[in-house]
């Protein structure tokens, strides 16, 4: 394990695909390009949305079920692809096409049944006491169940239909122990870390394994495109790349986060060209500093949480990302936030997220036009 930081400089490598609904999508992966490797070129990278000008033409459901609903793989594609067309996509914010799978969705891969419902699909934990552990360790990835069944066929139709007009995403998946607490209730696998932490850890390596398996399986299918790498965080990188997290080890001990969890992670991150780390919460801030010193990672998402914004609070967590070489993403609350945030940090290695959307596309685009002006 190489836990000393070195700078992220990556050559270009290609030239940029193109994209119907979005005519500067070039520049904005030449952004892309710039922002992973901590630097900037003629402003910030900034994802921002507009509140949309005309109705998405969606076909309504008359399915009988939510579960009905959640597998009809035309239904989905049809209206996803629908919605995106009525969009808008100002400064680096880009079309894309994703699944209606939440992160849960890896956990069908291990035996885990998914209850649906109208927004959310949530797993139906299946570990029911500590043994359970030797039988997820010695498990094979079901590739066969449901629902990503339904998840592989609605991505490759996406690749079909896409015609140009959008990057297809992957799919947003938990690894390491967040997957482990979606087999088993968090408070219990807690307590298993401790009693049985040889049988956790063996089950903590295997799921890891699978989760890398469905990642590479997956991005078999999008790379077919030819459009590049997205994902529930709307960046882009020609070759793979995902976000690492782990919520779960803000439940627990250094000692054991790194001990058992930082190991999977590791393991889950290797076959990535590029990682943006989602840290998520004060439980998860402690990691910090576990997380910079690792060359694995090129980019740290802070995901202060509702209530403890906004962004320019976070200044000396940005300035300290970047002084280890990492670039950040800034969820900026508004406007006003993000401009701030820039103000002191500078473009290079800043990728602006703004939350509070536009009500219109000029709004927009005099906002855009204040990221240009020289900040720092």
């Amino acid at each position: 394990m190489n836990l000393k930081a070195a700078p992220a400089i990556f050559p270009l490598v290609s030239a940029p695909p193109e994209l119907a609904l979005k005519p500067d999508f070039p520049k904005t992966v030449e952004r892309f390009r710039a922002w992973w490797a901590c630097a900037a070129q003629d402003r910030p990278v900034v994802t921002l949305e507009v509140k949309p000008s005309r109705p998405a033409r969606e076909r309504p459901s008359t399915h009988m079920t939510w579960r009905a609903r959640w597998l009809d793989v035309e239904w989905n594609v049809e209206n996803a692809l629908a919605r995106l067309e009525a969009r808008d996509y100002p400064g680096d914010s880009f079309p894309r096409y994703a699944s209606p799978f939440g992160p849960e969705i890896a956990a069908a891969l291990f035996g885990c049944d998914l209850d649906f419902g109208e927004d959310a699909a949530t797993p139906r934990p299946s570990v029911r006491d500590p043994s359970g552990w030797e039988k997820i360790a010695e498990a094979k990835t079901d590739f066969d169940n449901p629902s990503w069944v339904a998840l592989e066929k609605m991505t490759r139709l996406a690749v079909e239909r896409a015609e140009g007009r959008c990057v297809v995403s992957l799919a947003n998946l938990h690894g390491n122990y967040d997957l482990l607490a979606a087999l088993r209730e968090p408070r219990d696998l807690c307590a298993d870390m401790l009693d049985c932490p040889e049988l956790v850890r063996k089950a903590g390596r295997r799921v890891s394994a699978g989760f890398v398996e469905a990642l590479q399986r997956h991005w078999a299918i999008v790379r077919a495109a030819g459009k590049g790498c997205t994902t529930w965080q709307p960046f882009h990188h020609e070759g793979l790349a995902y976000v690492a997290s782990s919520d779960f080890w803000g439940l627990i001990s250094p000692a054991l986060a790194r001990d058992l969890v930082l190991p999977d992670l590791l393991a889950e991150i290797a076959p990535l060209e590029r990682c943006l780390f989602h840290l998520d919460g004060p439980g998860a801030f402690p990691r910090l500093d576990l997380l910079l010193g690792l060359r694995e990672i090129q980019a740290v998402q802070w995901a202060y949480g509702a209530g403890q914004g906004p962004a320019a609070r976070w200044i000396e967590v940005y300035r300290r990302c970047l002084a280890a070489g990492k670039a950040v993403q800034v969820l900026a609350e508004d406007p006003a936030d993000a401009l701030e945030t820039l103000r002191v940090l500078g473009p290079e290695g800043v990728w602006l997220v703004v939350e509070k959307p536009f009500d219109t596309l000029e709004e927009a685009e005099r906002f855009l036009a204040e990221t240009e002006k020289p900040g720092k």
